[in-house]
């Protein structure tokens, strides 16, 4: 006698039911770490352009900007207003589900002076920003969310940070 071979289509209606069941129960983790992931990417992107910006300074030996906009950010000479860098293809700004929230509120620019250090007020006379808060636009139900905070020392110094953390934990804000 002849044996079959393969799977009855029961066995494979049972199996797609128990895929569709975990699948169902994972996906809202997978949403908050898909979200958590873009929040640390573009905090990240941010970080990184403040370092630039604060690096140019230094190479060029005078005052650089990171201005922050809409379409994202730019790194610019102060003296010629001359762009040095541009950030991620505005991928910062709240339409890609992300808002970047700067204090003091509508502060838009940190400069860095010849030295790497933060020249506060900017020389427009606008405040420099000290900080820059992540979240999402919709984080409700999400499971382990995490909104991120930059932090622009006077010294020139970024930190990345998580504001919901206890300040006994390395990841807390100063």
């Amino acid at each position: 006698m002849r044996r079959a071979r393969g799977f009855t289509l029961v066995e494979i209606l049972v199996a797609m039911a128990i895929i569709g069941l975990l699948a169902a129960i994972a996906a809202p983790s997978a949403r908050g770490i898909i979200e958590n992931g873009h929040i640390r990417a573009v905090g990240e992107s941010v970080n990184n352009g403040l370092a630039m910006a604060r690096a140019e300074a230094v190479r060029l030996n005078t005052q650089v900007a990171f201005v922050t906009a809409a379409s994202g950010w730019t790194v610019q000479r102060v003296d010629d207003l001359t762009q040095l860098h541009q950030g991620a293809g505005g991928k910062e700004n709240g339409g890609s589900g992300m808002d970047l929230v700067t204090s003091p509120a509508d502060s838009t620019t940190v400069t860095f002076s010849a030295f790497g250090r933060v020249v506060d007020p900017n020389p427009d006379g606008s405040d420099s920003i000290t900080q820059f808060d992540l979240q999402s636009t919709n984080p409700s139900g999400l499971a382990g969310y995490r909104p991120l905070r930059i932090q622009v020392l006077r010294s020139g110094m970024t930190r990345l940070c998580d504001p919901a953390a206890a300040s006994t934990q390395p990841r807390a804000c100063l």
